[in-house]
């Protein structure tokens, strides 16, 4: 915030600092004041004077405004009101005063002799003294013993947190002197950076004549900068399906009004298949049954521990630790309160392992066996349907003939529980269960957690929405059906490049990035020695 017009918070008052802080969210809103220190006599980044919480109902005055923690509404994390409780005009007379007081001639200065001499102060400063470091002069040695090198001089502006160690050391960076910063220099240190594209597609020849600071600029700013302007990629993205032969991409020049249907990663099998959403071929084969509608009725699913429970998006959907995406989905966390796996319960509330086809027929063998030969009566015939109890519990010793028709009970009765636990009330409920030679086989689930790897998506910065203001589950019958919203559904809260009231101005970097890890920008400069930068990190 502050009175620069990049600021996101714009104070458009002059007793403001053009950088005057920046409100970060630590456990709560922190607002921290940054323009007013500079760290060092070369430097031009400036330390925090104060940082201070700003709970609700505390106050903050900064310069002519006074800051307010408010409690934050729902979806939100936090909130602040911003008021200008001294206006300019009421500070503006005093200020008129003041300045009509100090003039040359309060000041006893001829303007002839003034003017010479600051005409001969000028180019000594900003100029020679800086100069006699970069061109190693004869003054250079007696400027750098007196810290009056007068690089902040020639220092556009803050560098960015990344590069504030190497910040006095221009150098560093500006190995040539007065040529631009070359790509070398920042392959120094940033070796493994992907490229856009393969080595087959020439990205030499296709972005001939742009380097690093085409889009990243320094000196602008403690924030990390990058172009958010999209000519640079619509040059090539207007007509990309007429300049790389064979390509899938689709051309697009804005996101309003010429930008192509999201195109999806669905898992297929082991392997993965992009499709459009405006294609027939759009739907998920996650081999399991999952119909949103009952889940979401609104009279409630049957619970066994709880009764009817009425289930809302967030009873399976928990944001990670970032916020920005989910976490899986577990059976043990989100369904085994109603879909549990018993087997016998009319004797037992034991379960089988989910997941594990064999290890499950082997505990329901094993159940019945130990039963036929030591369960106690009413056990014994609840679960066999005949009068009796274990073998091993009756008198005498039993004979082996009839340990085995004993044993053969047992066998009987889990074969058609483990049958009946398949391929009718459990397992079949939910997947895909194929019977084999050895037993029962589960089709592997696969559930896509990103459909849109190539773009970026934060459900944090859409908090405030509704799950179902884009995502329209509640009368899905069909667990293939692809519940992620269209491009449509974006662009009633998403404009293009240029700025619609009511809506965000989205531009290209918006969602998706230019650099690919998987296309190294030099495979090879990662086997370099330091250079220049790198050298300087470690001096500091």
């Amino acid at each position: 915030m502050g009175r620069a017009a990049s600021s996101e918070i714009h104070l458009p008052d002059p007793r403001v600092a053009l950088n005057q802080g920046f409100i970060t969210l630590r456990d709560g809103i922190y607002y921290s004041e940054g323009d007013a220190a500079p760290v060092s006599h070369a430097a031009t980044t400036r330390k925090a004077l104060r940082s201070v919480r700003l709970k609700p109902g505390a106050t903050l005055n900064v310069g002519p405004y006074r800051f307010t923690g408010v409690e934050a509404p729902e979806g939100f994390d936090g909130a602040i009101a911003i008021e200008l409780v001294k206006p300019l005009a009421e500070a503006a007379s005093g200020l008129a005063t003041r300045a009509r007081r100090l003039t040359l001639a309060s000041l006893r200065l001829p303007k002839r002799w003034a003017a010479w001499a600051l005409a001969i102060l000028v180019p000594v400063m900003f100029f020679a003294i800086p100069a006699g470091r970069i061109l190693d002069l004869p003054w250079r040695d007696a400027s750098k013993s007196t810290g009056v090198t007068g690089d902040r001089f020639w220092n556009p502006g803050p560098m960015l947190l990344a590069h504030q160690p190497i910040e006095t050391r221009c150098a560093a960076c500006h190995t040539v002197a007065f040529q631009h910063v070359r790509d070398r220099e920042c392959l120094e240190c940033h070796a493994r950076v992907g490229h856009h594209v393969g080595p087959e597609l020439k990205p030499a020849a296709l972005f001939e004549g742009a380097r690093c600071a085409t889009c990243h600029r320094d000196h602008k700013g403690i924030r990390a900068t990058q172009r958010d302007d999209d000519s640079f990629c619509v040059n090539c993205h207007r007509g990309i399906a007429g300049t790389i032969k064979g390509t899938e991409l689709a051309n697009t020049s804005d996101f309003a009004d010429d930008h192509p249907a999201f195109r999806l990663s669905m898992l297929d099998g082991d392997s993965v298949r992009r499709v459009r959403q405006n294609s027939d071929e759009l739907a998920e084969s996650s081999n399991l049954s999952f119909p949103h509608d009952k889940h979401l009725d609104p009279a409630g699913v049957k619970s066994p521990g709880r009764g009817r429970v009425v289930l809302e998006c967030a009873a399976c959907h928990k944001p990670d630790a970032s916020r920005r995406a989910f976490e899986p989905i577990s059976m043990e966390r989100h369904c085994r309160e109603c879909h549990r796996l018993e087997f016998e319960p009319a004797v037992t509330s034991r379960e089988v392992p989910h997941g594990k086809p064999a290890e499950a027929v082997n505990v329901v063998v094993d159940f019945y066996a130990n039963l036929a030969l030591n369960g106690v009566r009413d056990s014994f015939e609840k679960a066999f349907g005949v009068p009796g109890e274990g073998l091993l519990r009756r008198v005498g010793q039993p004979s082996e003939p009839q340990r085995r028709v004993a044993l053969e009970l047992a066998r009987r009765k889990a074969e058609r529980v483990a049958e009946d636990l398949f391929e009718v009330r459990v397992c079949s409920t939910c997947h895909e269960v194929e019977r084999e030679d050895k037993g029962w086989s589960i089709a592997p689930v696969r559930i896509a957690t990103r459909w849109m790897p190539q773009a970026r998506f934060s459900h944090r910065s859409h908090a405030h929405a509704r799950c179902e203001d884009c995502h329209d589950v509640a009368q899905s019958t069909d667990s293939r059906d692809v519940a992620i919203p269209d491009i449509g559904d974006c662009r009633e809260c998403h404009a293009g490049s240029k700025p619609v009231e009511k809506k965000v101005t989205s531009s290209c970097m918006l969602c998706h990035g230019f650099h690919d890890p998987s296309h190294p920008w030099n495979p090879e400069d990662a086997k370099k020695k330091p250079g220049a930068v790198a050298e300087a990190r470690g001096a500091r």
